[in-house]
C-alpha cells in the first residue's frame, strides 16, 4: 500500500460528458503510487430514469480488484423503482451490502489471492436533489455561490462511533488504524476484517454500510458537485477546493475537463503522494469566465508551454553531451 515511484506518473486523460442539464468531467492521475488503484463512474441517465444521473469514485487499497468491480457492479444492485430521496437511501444501503457480499464470492477472493478493499463516494443527481452515499474517506462537496457544503463525512477508525464498532467486533484501533493497519473504518472488500460469523455485515470491524447526505438542489446557487478520493483531501480542505475551482474559472478556464485537471495537478504540486481521481459535475449555476479572462488564460498557457518545451530541450541537450564536454554531466560524474 505504501510503495512509491522515483518520480510521479502525471498523465491524465480528461473525460467530459454533457446532458440532463449537467456537464461532468473525470480526471485521474496515478501520481507517486506504483499502481493506479482508483476506479470511477459517470452515467447520465440510469435505467428507467433518463433524468437521473449516477457518479462515483472508488479508491482502492491493496490492489484494484474491488475498486474496479464495485464501479461496474454497484449501480446494478440498487433498486431504482423510486428516485425519491428516502427511497434512494434505502436502496443504496441495500445495494452496497449486496454488492459487497457478491464480490466476496469472486474466485480471487475465495482462493485468498486478493485482499484488496475500496472506499466509495457515490451520488445520484435527480432533478430536485443530490443524494450521496459514502463508505470510507473519499469525499463529496457541493460548491455554491454562497459557500461550500460537505456532502459526506470521513469514516476513520478513531471516530467515536467507528471505534466502538471495531472494538465490539474484536478489533483494535492502534496508531489511528484498524488493528494498526487499515486507515479507514468502512470499505467494500477488506474481507479479512469481516470474519465474524455472528455479526451482520454492518457490525464487522470494517463495515460496507454507507452513510447518506441529501441536498435539495438550488438552481440559483448550486455550482459544482465534487467527488474525489483522499489524494485530493490529503492536501486541500473543502473550502480550498471550492475557492480553487471558482478562481480558476474567473481566471479563464472554460473547459470542465481542464478545470478538473488543474485541480489534480495543484494537489500534486501541494505534495499529494496518492492516486488522485476527481469527478466534477457542473450544475446550471456554475460560473462562466469572461471572454477577456479566456483570452488571457490561453495566452498564458501558450507561453507556459513554450517555456516548458525550451526547458525540456535544454535538458535533453545536457543529457546528450559527450563526456568531458563543457556543461556535460558525464564529466562531473567522472570527476
Amino acid at each position: 500500500m505504501g510503495s512509491f515511484l522515483d518520480k510521479p506518473r502525471t498523465e491524465t486523460n480528461p473525460e467530459v460528458m454533457e446532458g440532463k442539464d449537467l456537464t461532468c468531467a473525470l480526471v485521474s492521475m496515478q501520481g507517486w503510487r506504483v499502481t493506479q488503484e482508483d476506479a470511477h463512474v459517470m452515467q447520465l441517465g440510469v435505467p428507467g430514469h433518463d433524468d437521473v444521473s449516477w457518479f462515483g469514485v472508488f479508491d482502492g487499497h491493496g490492489g484494484s480488484l474491488i475498486s474496479n468491480e464495485a464501479a461496474k457492479r454497484l449501480l446494478g444492485k440498487i433498486d431504482l423503482s423510486s428516485t425519491e430521496p428516502e427511497a434512494l437511501q434505502a436502496a443504496m444501503r441495500k445495494g452496497f451490502l449486496e454488492c459487497d457480499a457478491e464480490m466476496r464470492k469472486m474466485d480471487a477472493i475465495q482462493r485468498g489471492d486478493d485482499h484488496s478493499g475500496s472506499t466509495a463516494i457515490t451520488a445520484f443527481v435527480t432533478p430536485t436533489h443530490i443524494v450521496t452515499g459514502n463508505c470510507g474517506d473519499s469525499r463529496a462537496i457541493l460548491v455554491a455561490s454562497n459557500g461550500v457544503k460537505p456532502l459526506s463525512f470521513d469514516h476513520k477508525p478513531y471516530n467515536e462511533g467507528e471505534a466502538k464498532r471495531i472494538t465490539e467486533a474484536g478489533g483494535t484501533v492502534t496508531m489511528r488504524r484498524v488493528n494498526g493497519d487499515l486507515a479507514v473504518s468502512r470499505a467494500l472488500g477488506d474481507y479479512v476484517y469481516k470474519h465474524s460469523r455472528t455479526l451482520p455485515a454492518e457490525k464487522q470491524q470494517v463495515s460496507p454500510e454507507p452513510e447518506f447526505t441529501v441536498h435539495k438542489r438550488d438552481a440559483a446557487t448550486d455550482q459544482f458537485l465534487v467527488l474525489a478520493c483522499d489524494g485530493i483531501w490529503d492536501v486541500m480542505e473543502n473550502d480550498e477546493v471550492g475557492a480553487f475551482l471558482q478562481e480558476r474559472v474567473a481566471a479563464g478556464v472554460d473547459n470542465l475537463g481542464e478545470l478538473a485537471d488543474c485541480l489534480v495537478r495543484e494537489c500534486l504540486r501541494l505534495g499529494s503522494r496518492d492516486n488522485m481521481s476527481v469527478v466534477l459535475v457542473a450544475l446550471p449555476a456554475a460560473p462562466k469566465p469572461t471572454p477577456e479572462a479566456i483570452a488571457a488564460y490561453k495566452k498564458s498557457k501558450v507561453q507556459a508551454e513554450a517555456a516548458a518545451s525550451e526547458e525540456e530541450e535544454a535538458d535533453v541537450q545536457v543529457e546528450g553531451a559527450p563526456a568531458g564536454a563543457s556543461g556535460g554531466v558525464s564529466a562531473a560524474a567522472q570527476g
